[in-house]
């Protein structure tokens, strides 16, 4: 089955949306990074480690700036063919993707679901 990988420069935040999503889509895997050492910010290598975990295809969703370009970064250093960055909200993204997943949805599918509900991330 699908992951989703959550990258948020705030520790909370990455944690409050794995554990909602994980409430709407009991037993599927939500892997989350975020913070540094207590501190706002994002880590390449923590986001890598994560990125090493997925055992199937991920969605990634990101919140801001400097999140984003470390997810880019990992994913031209390494082979993650499996994991697509989904451009949209975190929040309600993250919630749709999940909730699709659970009812079979496929990649593609999930990624026009998420087209037609939210605007893309520039």
């Amino acid at each position: 089955m699908m992951e989703i990988c959550v990258v948020s420069h705030s520790e909370e935040i990455a944690a409050g949306i794995q554990a909602l999503v994980s409430q709407m889509a009991e037993g599927l895997t939500i892997k989350a990074v975020g913070g540094i050492d207590g501190e706002i910010g994002t880590s390449i290598d923590a986001i890598t480690a994560m990125f090493d975990e997925v055992e199937d295809e991920a969605l990634v969703f990101y919140d801001i700036g400097s999140s984003k370009m470390n997810i880019e970064m990992a994913l031209e250093m390494n082979d993650y063919s499996q994991i697509t960055i989904a451009h949209y909200p975190l929040v309600e993204g993250a919630f749709l993707a999940g909730v699709e997943m659970m009812i079979g949805k496929s990649k593609d599918d999930i990624l026009e679901s998420l087209k037609n509900n939210f605007k893309e991330k520039d």
